[in-house]
């Protein structure tokens, strides 16, 4: 009898070092997990958009300034399944371009914003004259829906991202030089570097990673994100790079070594957008909290918060002066915020 209750005994201690290494184990996975998911408050939220774009029928999914920042293009999904021209001060449509059959994901003009070149969920990209609103090319040998499509800085070539990866285009003739397959999965937005030597990805399988776009190579991948990536930006120095997740945090992290430089957490939901302003000196995220936020990047501090969206934000863009913020989203709205004077 005594020696049942002895290994009773030892049975009973083991076990309970056994549930408290449980324990320890579950606290330390959930614990950074929670963290970036508290948010950080900093600045007070305003509503003082200093213009509201209305005349899409379905969520506007992308906007894109012009380099003089007087015109901006925006993707719009179902109904009107256009791509749409607007006057970025006064808000007039200036052009609707139709010729995608169902809804537009991404829109984004060449340096020289001569052109455009949008994508969409029926597998094409379309490249446009920017003046005339003339359909230059089609490009349909892609196969699935098109995420995102951005030109090279020097606009001789075209990146699209789609449910199975990267590919580069030429866009003069529309011919396929390179697809940049790596280690990826379906992809939701990317980014070339300021030279073009470089291309960043944002991925659903949580990770973004960046190729070399003359040879296909894949040169870092960034992990940290628990939840799909959905947006990712150069600095204009090239020396960063940004992410966007749905785990309700932005990262920063060294374009050249991979590291991870800061974490921005004062989202409350899933994070959609980001963009860094021109002089790479402030950050600027939306996403499913209905809030724009722009935060300084060299002490991660949030300085601005703007709150007008009644839908998810699906896409933000500095102008090229940084003095204005576009946004857009699933209230079918394009509004513009003022960053500074």
């Amino acid at each position: 009898m005594r020696d049942h209750t002895k290994w009773f005994r030892v049975f009973c201690v083991l076990l309970s070092a056994l549930i408290v290494l449980v324990i320890v184990l579950i606290v330390g996975a959930l614990v950074p997990w929670w963290l970036t998911r508290q948010p950080t408050f900093g600045a007070p939220v305003t509503g003082q958009s200093i213009l509201v774009i209305q005349g899409h029928g379905g969520w506007v999914n992308r906007v894109s300034f012009s380099s003089d920042g007087t015109h901006i293009a925006s993707a719009g999904g179902a109904p009107d399944v256009a791509v749409k021209m607007w006057n970025s001060k006064t808000g007039e449509l200036l052009r609707t371009l139709i010729s995608h059959k169902y809804d537009v994901y991404s829109v984004a003009y060449s340096q020289d914003s001569h052109y455009l070149v949008s994508g969409g969920h029926d597998k094409t990209l379309k490249v446009w004259n920017s003046e005339s609103g003339q359909l230059v090319r089609t490009i349909e040998e892609l196969e699935q829906h098109v995420r995102d499509a951005e030109f090279s800085p020097d606009g001789l070539h075209i990146a699209s991202a789609d449910g199975i990866g990267v590919r580069m285009w030429n866009a003069a003739t529309g011919q396929e030089e390179v697809k940049l397959r790596g280690e990826q999965g379906p992809t939701l937005r990317i980014a070339f570097s300021p030279d073009g030597q470089r291309l960043a990805a944002a991925r659903i399988d949580g990770t973004a990673c960046v190729w070399n776009t003359a040879t296909g190579e894949q040169l870092l991948v960034f992990r940290g994100h628990n939840e799909r990536v959905c947006d990712v930006t150069f600095s204009p120095d090239g020396k960063r790079v940004a992410t966007a997740c749905w785990d309700h945090s932005v990262k920063v992290w060294d374009a050249i070594t991979g590291q991870e430089i800061v974490t921005f957490t004062g989202h409350r939901a899933p994070v959609s957008a980001v963009a860094f302003s021109p002089d790479g000196k402030h950050l600027a995220s939306g996403g499913d909290d209905k809030i724009v936020r722009i935060w300084n990047v060299s002490d991660a501090r949030e300085v601005l918060a703007f709150s007008g969206h009644a839908g998810n934000i699906r896409s933000v863009a500095f102008s090229p002066d940084g003095k204005r913020l576009a946004s857009c989203g699933e209230d079918k709205t394009i509004r513009i915020w003022k960053v500074r004077d």
